[in-house]
């Protein structure tokens, strides 16, 4: 995102952060975007996906540690405002990965650059050189320890579709937050900062939303009681389509005809390479298109914690 600054209070340039809301709040499918990401200790736009996906700030962004910097200030800036303007490297034409492109968020996240932290009350800057890494964990933890040039590298978060193979931790959490107690749920993780990711979830949800009433909740990693939650990007949630009275065969068809390439794939080739152990009653034949690669598709349980057998892993 192309971040203008007036000095000396390099205040965001506010026509370009409603311009990409407005883009971002298109493909997630909700009338009105959130401002901010949820799960940063620091408030960051969600104009900011393209470099929170491709794990690389550049020349010209504008952290700020308090939301109010985002804003026309008028008058006195409020005491203990602070920001983060990205000084080095410089601008390129940075787009969001796609979900398999981790090696390249691998390099981005090691690799180096240079920013200027600025006290806004007092006028006051100090330039500083650090990883990626440090600067992304200073935001999504708040800790300004992370902002130390000296301190030990930070591993690199885990992805969405890493949260994915955890889907079977978080069946409970959702069977307390569910208000249907009859029909089935869709429940698979999305990556919030990745476009493809938004997309497709978006797209599910509109599918399944056209055709009845549609419950939806979204937990991140740690309220949804997967092992190890803090390991795992704050942009990487999960989310659950609960769709009262309606069964798991009723849904699939819908499912698939949004998600599967049948069209595209060659004779004799399967949505996934082996589906020898699909529960019966969630899996089709026809077109071998298998629902556990994308998600978990079961009928609601009977009782809470008492998931059924058709309940499909990822």
């Amino acid at each position: 995102m192309r971040i203008h600054v007036r000095i000396p209070c390099g205040i965001m340039d506010h026509a370009v952060v409603e311009r990409l809301e407005e883009e971002v709040g298109k493909a997630v499918g909700s009338p009105s975007a959130q401002r901010f990401f949820e799960g940063m200790a620091w408030p960051i736009p969600i104009a900011f996906s393209g470099a929170i996906a491709a794990m690389r700030f550049e020349q010209g962004d504008v952290l700020y540690r308090d939301p109010r910097g985002y804003e026309t200030l008028e008058g006195q800036i409020p005491e203990g405002l602070s920001a983060i303007q990205v000084i080095l490297p410089k601008r390129s034409a940075r787009a969001a990965p796609s979900e398999s492109d981790g090696d390249r968020r691998q390099s981005n996240w090691q690799s180096e650059v240079t920013v200027e932290l600025v006290d806004l009350a007092r006028g006051q800057t100090e330039t500083r050189v650090l990883t990626q890494a440090k600067l992304a964990m200073a935001i999504f933890r708040g800790d300004d320890d992370w902002l130390d040039p000296d301190r030990e590298e930070p591993a690199m978060p885990r992805s969405a579709r890493a949260l994915q193979q955890q889907l079977d931790q978080t069946l409970t959490s959702f069977d307390a937050r569910q208000a249907a107690r009859r029909g089935c749920r869709f429940i698979f993780a999305v990556d919030l900062a990745n476009d493809a990711s938004r997309t497709k979830a978006a797209g599910v949800e509109e599918s399944l939303r056209a055709t009845g009433a549609l419950e939806r909740i979204e937990l991140s990693a740690e309220l949804a009681g997967v092992v190890d939650a803090q390991t795992y990007h704050p942009t990487a949630v999960v989310r659950c389509l609960v769709m009262p009275n309606r069964t798991t065969e009723e849904v699939l068809p819908i499912l698939r005809d949004r998600l599967y390439g049948g069209a595209s794939v060659r004779s004799g080739e399967s949505d996934q390479s082996d589906d020898s152990d699909s529960p019966e009653g969630v899996e089709t034949t026809p077109d071998r298109f298998s629902v556990g690669r994308h998600g978990i598709l079961q009928a609601i349980p009977a009782e809470p914690a008492a998931i059924r057998p058709e309940s499909s892993r990822s």
